[in-house]
Order: structure tokens, then C-alpha cells, then sequence
């Protein structure tokens, strides 16, 4: 017999610090010999990322962290390599930027040089061509940032191609004759348009570089060699991420027809959305945002076969070898899974690595995707995790958190999240809109946040909650709103623009694009040209969007969490709306983090803010936490 009580009270046996503790998060994986190795980043280890074998546990010592800044975000950040009849791990080190070279479990050596004085060095996606490493290289110098394809060996590093502001996916076809990446300019991100490009390999130069697909408004990914010189690839031209193929006279096949999408936002480099096996069939993932598939492809028959798993979700980096291939998965039950395919069978055979859940699945809601439509009658796609106790039911309404995902252009699946279920297993229902900008929808869906950023999102985040309170299930006295970064411009937006909330929580979220657009990071720094306008010719726009503008309008108690090395939104951001909050006398907190940047990677940090956004919405709700 279920208890009844008043939700935002319950009892729940996952605790913040479980939570923090559960928050280990895998990625990239390679095939070395007979081993396999991944990535693995700790929250209880001050949130260092190492590398993970199969068979020999941990590789990298402690406190080396391999974690590349470029871009900010980053991306994958190692390479097993051999010399010399030796495995040895190459890393990008968090602290200098620097490539490392160490046998697995030994002693880091430096590989690459140190930069000169007043300059900074950064690597990532490193591959192995002979007795070189070739990667991307991006250097700040006297403010002014560039990047190159280089070629790394005995300290030196020698520049390949510097044609290009933005570099990725660098790949040597299997004859060696050939390399291609995806690059691009600005003002375009790399979901508006790429273009792949290949160029001649000759004693260790580059030569006759040359365009093969892509352009301004065609956005190409994850390309990858055939056996044959065929070069598979992701391209959104016909609306939807799908799967091409482009030879080297740059004749290009629409080779799979699918209105959903095999790709996704670039946001960290390294992404692989397909891979080519050796007999030249592709694996790739498509699907819906709530029922994601592994898919196997036949580019000759285009048959498309889709493996069977419980998996509804998988992250955009597959590899392949010893015929295995290996994905990282969940679902709504499964916080993450390693899995091993075969690939004779194209089944599932096993599980390399789980991420344990630190309590019984019988605490956890079941997510599903809720379609709302807004009055212009457009649909507005979201994702609902309903309040859920084994032991308690509620005696009133259930309040809503609202969760706006950042980036803007990324999205949300129907898959466990610790951190929702923090909230559900204590009574609150969640809901995580996937507002008109998010990928998953195809292009169209994508290209509504254009010249509309600061209107688009949070008009989609009102019909989402309009919904939820006409069909009863939510007390429409106690809708909160949460956010992080480009999610915690729409929270404050949603805030100071309409009167449905009873408090919200931002998570370093941008407060005046106007700002923004003179004091951010190279990679995003001509990002609000396309979703909102040129700057600083629309300035009047820029004043318009920002939260910071219309901040004496806000009337919800508001709490703000910021990291103090954030290069992405800085802290005076943050520190500028607390500042209104105190001017006109509106409840708030505002809490900072040392140490901590884009996102909060330390466990002190995630059980202090989780915490304190609790206690926060247990004072203005009028309930008493069960921390």
C-alpha cells in the first residue's frame, strides 16, 4: 500500500552524493590487439578523465587527465599507437595541452613541445599515419585564435594544411595515398555547413586538395574510407541526416532515404556516426530521439538491418574490430551500457562495461516522448519522466520541473538520468523540451531557431507546460524551470517573460547576448550571427533577446549556479543578474565554484548544487526536503 504525501517530500534513497557518484561518464572507444580500451571521466576523482582496458583496468596514473580544450568542449583526447613492437597510450594532458606518450600504467613523457611564452597549444583527434601522429592543432596567440592539420614526431610538429578556420575527422584512406577532414568557416557552426575535403599524401606533405561534398547549407559528417577509396559519410541535404557516399571525382549517392537522422550536432570533435567493416558495409545509428537503433548496411543492396537491443539510445561513437564493433547505449533503465556485436551474427554478444545504477531500478520513472502543440499550431516535441516512489503516491498535484537543454542546437532522449530521477523518486515530474532548434527533427526543425533564438525556445517551453497543466497532471502553482548554459538563457527568459513560474534555477546561463558576443570563445563567437543576427549591426536585437534587459520584470525567486574558470559563459554573466536580483529585492542565491568551468565535473560540486537547488524549491513550495 502506497502512502500518501506531499510530494517533494519523499523520502528517496538516492542521495546527492550517490548521485555524484554515479555520474562516471564513458565515450570513445579503440580495438587495441585483443583488447579494448575507453575513456572514462570521474566526478570522485575531481573529475579527471583516464582510460579504461578491458583486460588491465585502469592505464593512466593518477592525476594525469586526458581532456583537450580545443573547441572548449573538447573531444576525444587519446590514441593507442605502436612502436616499436609496443602499445603505448598517446593523451592530450588537461593541464598544459600538451601530447603525452606512457606504456600503459607507466609514466607520461611529453611528445609534443611547449609552447612559447604567451602562447597556448592545443591537440585533438589524433590518428597514427607510420611512425607519425597527424591531428588538429589550435593555437591563441596575442588573442587571436587559428587551427591546422599538423604531423607530430621526436617533438616536432609540422603543419600540413592551414587553409581552413575549423578542422575534424581527419582519416587516411587505406592505401595511404590519401587523407580527407571536415571543415568549415565562420559564421556557419558545423551543423549549418561542411564541406569534406581530400588531398594527395606524398612524403609527408599534402597536395591537389580538393572539395568532395558539403557546402553552406549542407552540413557532412563522420566520413570514412572504404576498402575501395569510396569515402561514406553523413550529409543532411536531402533534410535529414543520412547516409551518402562520394568518390574521388566527387560523384555523390544518396544511399539511404530515411526521414530521421544518422548524425548529429558537433559539439565535441571525434564524433563516429558510422563505421566501415571490412567487407565495406556501414554501421551507423538512426531512429527517432526516443528509439534509437544500431543499424548495419549493405551499400551495394541498401539493405538495412537493425540490431536487436533494449538499448534506445547511443552515443556517437562506434568502433570495430577482431569482428566486434562496440557502442555506448542506454535506455530508459539503463544508465549506460558498453556492448560488444558480432558481427557474423550482427547480435549482440556481450557486455563489456555497465554503469551500475546506485539504487533499485524500482525507484526510476519511465520516460516517454509528449508532443505539444502551440497555438500557431506547430507540434513542440518533449520528453516527460513522471513523478514516481514505489511506497509513495501524492496527496495533491505534483509540481513540474521544466528542463531546458543547452547548446541550443542538442536534445534530449528518453533514456535514465540520475539526475531527473533525484527529483522524480522525491515526487516532482520532469519534462525535458526539445524546443524548435533541437536536433533529431531533421534540418527543418533545426533552422526554426534561426534569427529567433530567445523567442522559438521559450515560446515552445510555454506550450509544453500550457499542455501538461490542461491535462491535469501537474500543479500549475508549482511549475519550476531549470537550465544550463544556453538552457539557462531560456530559464531566465521564460522567467522575466511570463508568470507560469514559481522559481526557477539557472546553471551558468548566458544573460545578455550582447556580451556574449564580444567576450566568448572562438568556436561559438559568430554562433548568434545565424539565430539571431550579425553583431554589432542588430545590436538593438541583442538588447531585445537578453534576459539581462527585461531582468526588473522577473518576479520568481531565482537560484544561480556559476564556475569560476568557465570560458564559455562567463562568470560576469551570472554575477550581472545576480546583481538585479539584489536590486530589486527578489529571493535568490547565487552560488560559485572554483575550479569548475563549462559544466560541473567534481563531486563537491554536484552534491553541493543538486542540494542547495533542492532546499531552494523546498523554500519557495512550501515543503520540507528529504535530502
Amino acid at each position: 500500500m502506497q502512502k500518501e504525501l506531499k510530494p517533494g517530500s519523499w523520502t528517496s534513497p538516492l542521495s546527492a552524493r550517490l548521485l555524484a557518484e554515479s555520474g562516471n561518464r564513458n565515450m570513445w572507444s579503440q580495438v587495441v590487439g585483443d583488447d579494448l580500451w575507453w575513456d572514462e571521466t570521474r566526478p570522485s576523482e575531481s573529475g579527471r578523465t583516464l582510460i579504461v582496458s578491458r583486460k588491465d583496468g585502469d592505464l593512466l596514473k593518477s592525476p594525469w587527465s586526458a581532456s583537450s580544450h580545443v573547441h572548449e568542449y573538447g573531444g576525444i583526447s587519446w590514441l593507442a599507437i605502436s612502436r616499436q613492437g609496443k602499445t603505448l597510450l598517446a593523451f592530450i594532458n588537461k593541464d598544459d595541452q600538451r601530447i603525452y606518450l606512457t606504456e600503459p600504467k607507466g609514466d607520461p613523457v611529453p611528445l609534443t613541445p611547449a609552447p612559447p611564452e604567451g602562447e597556448v597549444h592545443r591537440y585533438i583527434e589524433m590518428i597514427s599515419v607510420g611512425e607519425e601522429i597527424w591531428c588538429i592543432r589550435e593555437r591563441h596567440i596575442a588573442g587571436e585564435v587559428t587551427r591546422d592539420l599538423v604531423a607530430i614526431t621526436d617533438s616536432e610538429v609540422r603543419s600540413l594544411d592551414s587553409s581552413s578556420h575549423f578542422y575534424s575527422q581527419p582519416r587516411v584512406s587505406h592505401d595511404g595515398k590519401y587523407l580527407l577532414w571536415i571543415c568549415w568557416e565562420h559564421p556557419a557552426m558545423p551543423w549549418d555547413g561542411t564541406e569534406i575535403k581530400v588531398a594527395e599524401i606524398s612524403a609527408g606533405q599534402l597536395f591537389n586538395v580538393g572539395v568532395l561534398a558539403g557546402g553552406l547549407e549542407e552540413s557532412c559528417l563522420s566520413p570514412e574510407w572504404s576498402s575501395r577509396n569510396e569515402i561514406y559519410y553523413i550529409s543532411d541535404k536531402s533534410g535529414w541526416w543520412n547516409l551518402w557516399s562520394v568518390d574521388l571525382d566527387a560523384k555523390k549517392t544518396h544511399l539511404i532515404t530515411d526521414e530521421s537522422e544518422w548524425g548529429g550536432p558537433l559539439w565535441q570533435l571525434g564524433m563516429r556516426t558510422l563505421t566501415v567493416l571490412p567487407d565495406d558495409s556501414v554501421i551507423s545509428i538512426h531512429g527517432a530521439v526516443d528509439n534509437r537503433k544500431i543499424v548495419l548496411v549493405d551499400p551495394k543492396t541498401r539493405e538495412c538491418k537493425d540490431l536487436s537491443s533494449e538499448l534506445t539510445d547511443f552515443k556517437p561513437s562506434i568502433s570495430a574490430g577482431n569482428g566486434k564493433a562496440y557502442a555506448f547505449g542506454g535506455s530508459g533503465k539503463i544508465i549506460q551500457q558498453l556492448i560488444e556485436i558480432d558481427l557474423a551474427t550482427f547480435a549482440l554478444s556481450s557486455i563489456v562495461a555497465t554503469t551500475h545504477p546506485p539504487i533499485d531500478s524500482k525507484y526510476f520513472p519511465t520516460p516517454h516522448e509528449i508532443t505539444a502543440k502551440r497555438s500557431d499550431g506547430r507540434d513542440v516535441f518533449a520528453i516527460l519522466h513522471p513523478a514516481h516512489h514505489p511506497d509513495f503516491s501524492p496527496s495533491e498535484k505534483v509540481p513540474l520541473i521544466v528542463v531546458v537543454h543547452g547548446g541550443p542546437t542538442a536534445n534530449h532522449s528518453a533514456t535514465l538520468d540520475m539526475e531527473y530521477a533525484y527529483f522524480t523518486s522525491r515526487g516532482f515530474s520532469v519534462v525535458d523540451v526539445n524546443y524548435g532548434g533541437s536536433t533529431g527533427y531533421g534540418r527543418d526543425y533545426r533552422n526554426l531557431l534561426r534569427g529567433q533564438w530567445g523567442v522559438v525556445d521559450y515560446e515552445d517551453v510555454i506550450a509544453v507546460v500550457d499542455t501538461l497543466i490542461e491535462s491535469g497532471s501537474v500543479d500549475p502553482q508549482k511549475v519550476l524551470i531549470r537550465g544550463g548554459s544556453a538552457g539557462g538563457f531560456t530559464v531566465l527568459n521564460a522567467l522575466v517573460h511570463s508568470k507560469k513560474f514559481a522559481a526557477g534555477a539557472s546553471y551558468y546561463g548566458v544573460a545578455d547576448v550582447t556580451a556574449l558576443a564580444a567576450d566568448t570563445h572562438d568556436f561559438e563567437s559568430r554562433y548568434l550571427d545565424s539565430m539571431i543576427g550579425r553583431f554589432p549591426e542588430d545590436i538593438d536585437l541583442y538588447i531585445e533577446r537578453s534576459p539581462l534587459t527585461h531582468a526588473e520584470n522577473l518576479t520568481s525567486p531565482l537560484i544561480i549556479f556559476q564556475g569560476l574558470d568557465d570560458a564559455v559563459v562567463p562568470p560576469s554573466q551570472s554575477e550581472a543578474f545576480r546583481d538585479i536580483c539584489v536590486a530589486i529585492g527578489i529571493k535568490h542565491r547565487y552560488i560559485s565554484y572554483e575550479g569548475e568551468g563549462h559544466g560541473f565535473r567534481q563531486a563537491t560540486s554536484i552534491i553541493s548544487s543538486i542540494e542547495a537547488e533542492l532546499t531552494f524549491y523546498g523554500e519557495v513550495l512550501g515543503f520540507i526536503p528529504a535530502l
